[in-house]
Protein backbone atom coordinates (compact mmCIF):
# COMPACT_ATOMS: atom_id res chain seq x y z
CA UNK A 1 0.00 0.00 0.00
CA UNK A 2 1.07 3.24 -1.26
CA UNK A 3 2.19 6.06 1.85
CA UNK A 4 -0.95 8.11 -0.27
CA UNK A 5 -3.65 5.16 0.22
CA UNK A 6 -2.42 4.26 3.83
CA UNK A 7 -3.10 8.24 4.62
CA UNK A 8 -6.86 8.42 3.08
CA UNK A 9 -7.81 4.94 4.96
CA UNK A 10 -6.48 6.81 8.30
CA UNK A 11 -8.69 9.86 7.51
CA UNK A 12 -11.97 7.34 6.44
CA UNK A 13 -11.61 5.68 9.90
CA UNK A 14 -11.22 9.63 11.89
CA UNK A 15 -14.64 10.78 9.55
CA UNK A 16 -16.06 7.35 10.96
CA UNK A 17 -14.83 7.66 14.47
CA UNK A 18 -16.41 11.45 14.68
CA UNK A 19 -19.78 10.03 13.03
CA UNK A 20 -20.57 7.22 15.35
CA UNK A 21 -19.34 9.67 18.41
CA UNK A 22 -22.03 12.59 17.07
CA UNK A 23 -24.83 10.20 16.62
CA UNK A 24 -23.69 8.71 20.11
CA UNK A 25 -23.97 12.59 22.16
CA UNK A 26 -27.44 13.12 20.02
CA UNK A 27 -29.18 9.90 21.03
CA UNK A 28 -27.74 10.75 24.51
CA UNK A 29 -29.17 14.68 24.60
CA UNK A 30 -32.43 13.19 23.17
CA UNK A 31 -32.87 10.64 25.98
CA UNK A 32 -32.20 13.71 28.79
CA UNK A 33 -34.47 16.22 27.12
CA UNK A 34 -37.29 13.31 26.57
CA UNK A 35 -37.14 12.30 30.41
CA UNK A 36 -37.21 16.32 31.68
CA UNK A 37 -40.01 17.23 29.87
CA UNK A 38 -43.94 17.34 31.59
CA UNK A 39 -45.04 13.51 30.60
CA UNK A 40 -48.94 14.07 30.04
CA UNK A 41 -51.11 11.79 32.45
CA UNK A 42 -52.38 9.52 31.45
CA UNK A 43 -55.70 8.94 30.06
CA UNK A 44 -57.92 7.31 32.12
CA UNK A 45 -59.58 3.99 31.81
CA UNK A 46 -63.00 4.37 31.66
CA UNK A 47 -64.60 1.91 34.82
CA UNK A 48 -66.51 -1.03 33.53
CA UNK A 49 -69.53 -0.94 36.60
CA UNK A 50 -69.47 -4.52 37.86
CA UNK A 51 -73.07 -5.16 38.46
CA UNK A 52 -74.43 -5.90 42.32
CA UNK A 53 -75.15 -9.88 42.39
CA UNK A 54 -78.56 -11.40 41.94
CA UNK A 55 -80.15 -11.08 45.58
CA UNK A 56 -81.01 -14.53 46.14
CA UNK A 57 -84.96 -15.61 47.54
CA UNK A 58 -85.02 -15.71 51.44
CA UNK A 59 -85.02 -18.89 52.77
CA UNK A 60 -88.62 -20.37 53.08
CA UNK A 61 -89.77 -19.97 56.68
CA UNK A 62 -91.85 -22.48 58.07
CA UNK A 63 -95.44 -21.18 57.81
CA UNK A 64 -97.37 -19.99 60.77
CA UNK A 65 -100.25 -22.47 61.77
CA UNK A 66 -103.58 -21.64 60.84
CA UNK A 67 -105.47 -20.41 63.43
CA UNK A 68 -107.99 -22.69 64.72
CA UNK A 69 -111.48 -21.94 63.87
CA UNK A 70 -114.57 -23.27 65.40
CA UNK A 71 -117.16 -24.45 63.45
CA UNK A 72 -120.11 -22.16 64.25
CA UNK A 73 -123.12 -23.85 66.51
CA UNK A 74 -126.05 -24.94 64.66
CA UNK A 75 -129.19 -22.98 64.28
CA UNK A 76 -132.05 -24.43 66.19
CA UNK A 77 -134.87 -25.45 63.88
CA UNK A 78 -137.91 -22.94 64.08
CA UNK A 79 -140.27 -25.58 65.68
CA UNK A 80 -143.19 -27.04 63.39
CA UNK A 81 -146.15 -25.42 63.34
CA UNK A 82 -149.45 -26.18 65.45
CA UNK A 83 -152.58 -27.19 64.01
CA UNK A 84 -154.64 -24.29 63.39
CA UNK A 85 -157.14 -25.42 65.65
CA UNK A 86 -154.26 -26.14 68.57
CA UNK A 87 -152.69 -22.79 67.40
CA UNK A 88 -153.94 -20.37 70.80
CA UNK A 89 -150.87 -21.51 72.95
CA UNK A 90 -148.10 -20.89 70.35
CA UNK A 91 -149.72 -17.74 69.60
CA UNK A 92 -150.25 -16.53 73.06
CA UNK A 93 -146.26 -17.69 74.05
CA UNK A 94 -145.14 -15.78 70.56
CA UNK A 95 -146.87 -12.86 71.64
CA UNK A 96 -145.49 -12.87 75.23
CA UNK A 97 -141.85 -12.71 73.88
CA UNK A 98 -142.89 -9.58 72.26
CA UNK A 99 -144.76 -8.02 74.76
CA UNK A 100 -145.89 -9.28 78.24
CA UNK A 101 -148.46 -6.70 78.59
CA UNK A 102 -150.35 -7.85 75.00
CA UNK A 103 -151.55 -10.72 76.73
CA UNK A 104 -154.16 -9.13 79.12
CA UNK A 105 -155.52 -7.55 75.33
CA UNK A 106 -155.78 -10.93 73.90
CA UNK A 107 -158.72 -12.85 73.72
CA UNK A 108 -157.76 -16.08 74.11
CA UNK A 109 -159.42 -18.63 71.74
CA UNK A 110 -159.54 -18.88 67.89
CA UNK A 111 -157.36 -16.10 68.07
CA UNK A 112 -155.81 -16.78 64.25
CA UNK A 113 -159.34 -17.10 63.27
CA UNK A 114 -160.70 -13.60 64.60
CA UNK A 115 -157.88 -12.09 63.52
CA UNK A 116 -158.33 -12.92 60.19
CA UNK A 117 -162.14 -12.32 60.37
CA UNK A 118 -161.71 -8.77 61.96
CA UNK A 119 -158.75 -7.81 59.16
CA UNK A 120 -161.08 -8.92 56.23
CA UNK A 121 -164.33 -7.33 58.00
CA UNK A 122 -162.05 -3.97 58.36
CA UNK A 123 -161.06 -4.36 54.29
CA UNK A 124 -164.46 -3.47 54.01
CA UNK A 125 -165.16 -0.73 56.12
CA UNK A 126 -166.17 -2.04 59.03
CA UNK A 127 -165.56 -3.05 62.50
CA UNK A 128 -166.18 -6.45 64.10
CA UNK A 129 -167.95 -5.98 67.13
CA UNK A 130 -168.30 -9.82 68.26
CA UNK A 131 -165.88 -12.31 68.09
CA UNK A 132 -163.13 -9.76 68.64
CA UNK A 133 -159.17 -10.86 68.73
CA UNK A 134 -158.99 -8.33 71.15
CA UNK A 135 -160.95 -7.13 74.04
CA UNK A 136 -162.95 -3.92 73.73
CA UNK A 137 -161.36 -0.77 75.34
CA UNK A 138 -162.98 -0.24 78.81
CA UNK A 139 -167.06 0.98 78.54
CA UNK A 140 -168.65 3.44 78.43
CA UNK A 141 -167.77 6.44 76.17
CA UNK A 142 -166.84 9.48 77.41
CA UNK A 143 -168.91 12.40 76.35
CA UNK A 144 -170.30 15.79 77.75
CA UNK A 145 -173.70 17.18 76.92
CA UNK A 146 -173.65 20.99 75.74
CA UNK A 147 -176.92 21.69 77.56
CA UNK A 148 -180.76 21.73 76.75
CA UNK A 149 -181.59 21.94 72.95
CA UNK A 150 -183.67 24.57 71.71
CA UNK A 151 -187.08 23.57 69.67
CA UNK A 152 -186.76 19.98 68.11
CA UNK A 153 -182.81 20.20 67.78
CA UNK A 154 -181.49 17.26 69.28
CA UNK A 155 -179.15 17.07 72.38
CA UNK A 156 -175.60 17.06 71.34
CA UNK A 157 -172.61 15.63 72.67
CA UNK A 158 -168.77 16.37 72.69
CA UNK A 159 -166.08 13.31 72.25
CA UNK A 160 -163.87 14.57 75.62
CA UNK A 161 -160.46 13.76 75.42
CA UNK A 162 -161.17 11.22 78.26
CA UNK A 163 -162.53 9.27 76.03
CA UNK A 164 -159.68 9.33 73.42
CA UNK A 165 -157.30 7.79 76.81
CA UNK A 166 -159.79 4.70 76.39
CA UNK A 167 -157.37 4.09 73.36
CA UNK A 168 -154.38 5.10 74.85
CA UNK A 169 -153.00 0.94 75.98
CA UNK A 170 -153.68 -0.12 72.42
CA UNK A 171 -151.98 2.45 70.73
CA UNK A 172 -148.76 2.33 73.14
CA UNK A 173 -148.32 -1.85 73.04
CA UNK A 174 -148.19 -1.21 68.96
CA UNK A 175 -146.15 1.82 68.89
CA UNK A 176 -143.36 -0.14 71.31
CA UNK A 177 -143.23 -3.63 70.22
CA UNK A 178 -140.27 -4.49 68.19
CA UNK A 179 -141.85 -4.07 64.60
CA UNK A 180 -139.18 -6.36 62.83
CA UNK A 181 -140.09 -9.04 65.31
CA UNK A 182 -143.85 -8.76 65.01
CA UNK A 183 -143.62 -8.91 61.40
CA UNK A 184 -141.56 -12.84 61.76
CA UNK A 185 -144.59 -13.65 64.00
CA UNK A 186 -146.49 -12.95 61.67
CA UNK A 187 -144.65 -14.45 58.74
CA UNK A 188 -144.16 -17.56 60.77
CA UNK A 189 -147.71 -17.77 61.36
CA UNK A 190 -148.99 -17.04 57.83
CA UNK A 191 -149.58 -20.18 56.40
CA UNK A 192 -152.26 -21.23 59.28
CA UNK A 193 -153.49 -17.72 58.85
CA UNK A 194 -153.48 -18.18 55.12
CA UNK A 195 -155.33 -21.29 55.53
CA UNK A 196 -157.80 -20.07 58.18
CA UNK A 197 -158.65 -16.72 55.70
CA UNK A 198 -159.09 -19.97 52.79
CA UNK A 199 -162.22 -21.50 55.17
CA UNK A 200 -163.96 -17.95 54.49
CA UNK A 201 -164.49 -19.31 51.19
CA UNK A 202 -163.51 -15.43 49.64
CA UNK A 203 -162.08 -14.61 46.15
CA UNK A 204 -160.06 -11.70 47.09
CA UNK A 205 -156.46 -12.48 46.74
CA UNK A 206 -154.46 -13.97 49.66
CA UNK A 207 -155.01 -13.22 53.14
CA UNK A 208 -151.36 -11.02 53.00
CA UNK A 209 -152.87 -9.06 50.22
CA UNK A 210 -156.38 -8.34 52.28
CA UNK A 211 -153.94 -7.49 54.98
CA UNK A 212 -151.78 -5.41 53.44
CA UNK A 213 -154.72 -3.30 51.63
CA UNK A 214 -156.07 -2.16 55.20
CA UNK A 215 -153.01 -1.11 56.56
CA UNK A 216 -152.95 1.12 53.49
CA UNK A 217 -156.25 2.32 54.21
CA UNK A 218 -156.31 3.28 57.61
CA UNK A 219 -152.43 5.16 57.03
CA UNK A 220 -154.47 7.15 54.36
CA UNK A 221 -157.47 8.39 56.43
CA UNK A 222 -157.17 12.07 57.32
CA UNK A 223 -156.80 13.05 60.66
CA UNK A 224 -159.95 14.98 62.27
CA UNK A 225 -158.26 17.89 64.57
CA UNK A 226 -161.52 19.63 65.70
CA UNK A 227 -164.21 18.80 68.04
CA UNK A 228 -166.33 15.67 67.33
CA UNK A 229 -170.35 16.54 68.41
CA UNK A 230 -172.51 13.75 68.69
CA UNK A 231 -175.84 12.72 68.86
CA UNK A 232 -177.96 10.24 70.76
CA UNK A 233 -181.17 9.58 68.32
CA UNK A 234 -181.71 6.41 70.17
CA UNK A 235 -178.95 3.83 72.14
CA UNK A 236 -176.01 4.69 70.19
CA UNK A 237 -174.12 7.68 69.40
CA UNK A 238 -173.79 8.91 66.22
CA UNK A 239 -171.45 11.90 64.65
CA UNK A 240 -173.81 15.25 64.68
CA UNK A 241 -171.97 15.62 60.78
CA UNK A 242 -173.58 13.73 58.16
CA UNK A 243 -170.54 13.82 56.31
CA UNK A 244 -168.71 11.91 59.47
CA UNK A 245 -171.47 9.59 59.80
CA UNK A 246 -171.18 8.28 56.37
CA UNK A 247 -167.75 7.47 56.70
CA UNK A 248 -166.57 4.06 57.17
CA UNK A 249 -166.75 1.84 60.43
CA UNK A 250 -162.89 1.83 60.53
CA UNK A 251 -162.61 5.57 60.26
CA UNK A 252 -164.65 7.05 62.74
CA UNK A 253 -162.81 4.12 64.94
CA UNK A 254 -159.97 6.60 64.85
CA UNK A 255 -161.88 9.56 65.38
CA UNK A 256 -163.15 7.91 68.33
CA UNK A 257 -159.66 7.72 69.17
CA UNK A 258 -158.19 11.34 68.69
CA UNK A 259 -156.33 13.11 66.93
CA UNK A 260 -153.03 12.27 69.08
CA UNK A 261 -153.72 8.40 68.79
CA UNK A 262 -154.48 8.13 65.13
CA UNK A 263 -151.44 9.50 64.15
CA UNK A 264 -149.29 7.05 66.52
CA UNK A 265 -151.69 4.26 64.89
CA UNK A 266 -150.99 4.97 61.64
CA UNK A 267 -146.93 5.74 61.99
CA UNK A 268 -146.62 2.28 63.79
CA UNK A 269 -148.52 0.24 60.83
CA UNK A 270 -146.48 2.73 58.15
CA UNK A 271 -143.03 0.84 59.99
CA UNK A 272 -144.72 -2.53 60.16
CA UNK A 273 -146.16 -2.54 56.12
CA UNK A 274 -142.78 -1.59 55.56
CA UNK A 275 -141.76 -4.82 57.08
CA UNK A 276 -143.93 -7.15 55.84
CA UNK A 277 -143.99 -5.66 52.16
Amino acid sequence: MSQTESGSSKRSLVVMLILVLIAGLALGLAYYFYRNQPQPAPTPVAEVPVEAPLALPPLAQTPAPLPVLEAPAPEEPAPPLPKLNESDASVLTELQSLSSASLKLIVPQEILRKFVRSVNAMDEGKVVHEYRPIASPPPPMKVESLGQPQGEAPRQYRLTTENFRRYDEYVTLLAMVDKEALAATYRRFSPLLEEAYSEMGLKKGSFHEVLLSVMDKLIAMPIHEGELLLVQPKVFYQFADPELEKLPSTHKLLLRMGPENARSLQSSLTILASHLR
